[in-house]
């Protein structure tokens, strides 16, 4: 049995939206094979999956402690306690980590091991995969950029019909709505469209909204009837300024839902870090094109390929 698979099992079915900008966290400890405790990171601000993993249980001596982060430390405007301090405290005999926090560097871990206690690091794919932008708003203080964009074979963003992705394409979008801290869009996009912009899977809360632009928006628009969500509003056009201001409000990732002008304004300024296209095999001839300039994707690696029912997925990420 793998327990940091189980561990990374359980933070998965937390919302990123409510820990966020904190990563998804799981921690299980295991005695003589079984699992005695368990517990997730549920909230910003609220206990680390270590605390509610160990609360219950009174003598944890004998235990192995499988974690899917590296425990955290104490550092400026933390709001909880360090959970490597705790650990020390309640000396486990081993303690199983399956990724690294990139805010420590495993600096947390070598603390652990002279205390005397023994740490085994096991990288696992799925304790990887738990927080893909981490790293990014760690180290830079901005959220990771996607631009997402739906276009026919020809590259046009407009059509004959409302949609130009099928519906399978469409549930894949809102599994994105589902990860992302916010949706990026434009009041041009909300002035033509009238979108609603939210998140409908069951279970899932909905991003927060970031507006870009200087026209008003009617209050009968639809992003406005879309309840527990943050709309942030910029006048500004300078996307650098509107991805700073988002990171100090703690957004650690931003997809795109707007037309071409600001999709090409940001890979042109090198702010994308990744790019999802869902092409349907249609050949339009008219309408809006995916940018409004040729396109340069040196930089940008294609890492995945696949059908959706008919749609073309294609998804590239920059390298760095």
């Amino acid at each position: 049995m793998n327990f940091l698979d189980l561990a990374a099992d359980l933070a998965t079915k937390i919302d990123p939206h409510i820990v966020a900008p904190n990563p998804r966290v799981g921690c299980i400890v295991v005695k003589d094979g079984k699992i005695i405790g368990q517990g997730v990171h549920e909230k910003f601000g609220g206990e680390h999956a270590e605390v509610n993993a160990i609360k219950d249980l009174e003598n944890i001596n004998y235990c192995e402690i499988y974690i899917t982060l590296e425990p955290c430390d104490i550092f400026p405007h933390k709001k909880t306690p360090s959970c490597t301090d705790l650990l020390i405290q309640k000396t486990p005999k081993k303690i199983i980590v399956g990724s690294l926090d990139p805010k420590f560097g495993g600096r947390n871990l070598e603390k652990i091991k002279k205390a005397g206690i023994e740490v085994e690091m096991q990288l696992n794919e799925k304790c990887n995969s738990l927080n893909p932008f981490l790293e990014k708003f760690v180290n830079t203080g901005l959220p990771y950029v996607t631009v997402k964009l739906a276009q026919s074979l020809d590259g046009k963003i407009t059509g004959p019909s409302r949609y130009i992705s099928n519906e399978f394409s469409r549930k894949k979008v809102h599994e994105m709505r589902a990860q992302y801290s916010a949706i990026l869009t434009t009041t041009e996009t909300i002035l033509q469209d009238d979108p609603s912009l939210d998140c409908r899977l069951d279970g899932s809360s909905n991003p927060d909204l970031i507006v870009v632009g200087e026209r008003e928006i009617p209050k009968k628009s639809k992003i406005f009837s879309i309840p527990n969500r943050n709309i942030h509003f910029f006048k500004t056009h300078n996307l650098e300024e509107v991805l700073e201001e988002c990171g100090k409000k703690g957004i650690d990732s931003i997809m795109t839902e707007c037309g071409a002008t600001v999709c090409t304004d940001l890979l042109q300024k090198n702010l994308i870090d990744e790019i999802q296209l869902f092409i349907a095999p249609e050949i339009f001839g008219k309408g809006k094109n995916s940018f409004t300039k040729e396109v340069d994707l040196t930089g940008f690696k294609l890492v995945d390929t696949k059908d959706i029912g008919g749609d073309v997925f294609v998804k590239f990420t920059r390298q760095r």
